[in-house]
């Protein structure tokens, strides 16, 4: 084989591997958007607490893994220590017939007093629906997209070369 024929059979073989991983990224970043979607994605613990809130009839430990979870994003008030706190509480206002009007969740102090709420439940509720990573699968989709135009713009720049080879070729060949 001619070494130009060799080279032309490695770039194409190159732009398949390219194109194969580009097109690899962006399903990998839509599999991501659906378990995203599915709520695969989302944090267990702040669906416990959001159970809690709705079905639980006792505190909660400040121990446990969701509590410590609700910490962070909801600190107690400045003027507490977390040091002085024991469990989660709640204030539920309910129907006659059992459905929730409203709930507010505050902490606990060792003297037994409640601080002021932290929570309400459609802050928990959006907190729950959200995701440690939200834009994640749009970037990884992102980058396979650009893998893909990386990939068209050099296929395109090989074939006008191609064209201009043949061109060249063709000139010598009538003279």
């Amino acid at each position: 084989m001619k070494p130009r024929v060799m080279r032309d059979k490695k770039q194409k073989q190159g732009l398949l591997v390219l194109k194969l991983i580009g097109f690899a990224i962006v399903a990998f970043g839509i599999t991501v958007q659906f378990a995203d979607l599915k709520g695969y994605l989302k944090n267990r613990e702040s669906q416990k607490i959001l159970d809690w809130v709705l079905y639980s009839k006792s505190g909660m430990p400040l121990e446990s893994p969701a509590a410590r979870e609700f910490i962070k994003k909801f600190p107690p008030p400045n003027t507490e220590s977390v040091e002085d706190l024991t469990h989660l509480t709640k204030s539920v206002m309910q129907y006659e017939t059992g459905g929730l009007i409203s709930a507010n969740v505050n902490y606990m102090r060792k003297d037994l007093s409640r601080t002021g709420h932290v929570a309400t439940l459609e802050e928990i509720r959006r907190w729950t629906s959200e995701t440690p990573y939200p834009w994640i699968s749009w970037w990884i989709t992102i980058l396979g997209f650009l893998a893909l135009l990386v990939t068209f713009y050099l296929e395109r720049r090989q074939t006008a070369h191609n064209k201009s080879l043949h061109r060249l070729a063709d000139k010598s060949d009538s003279r």
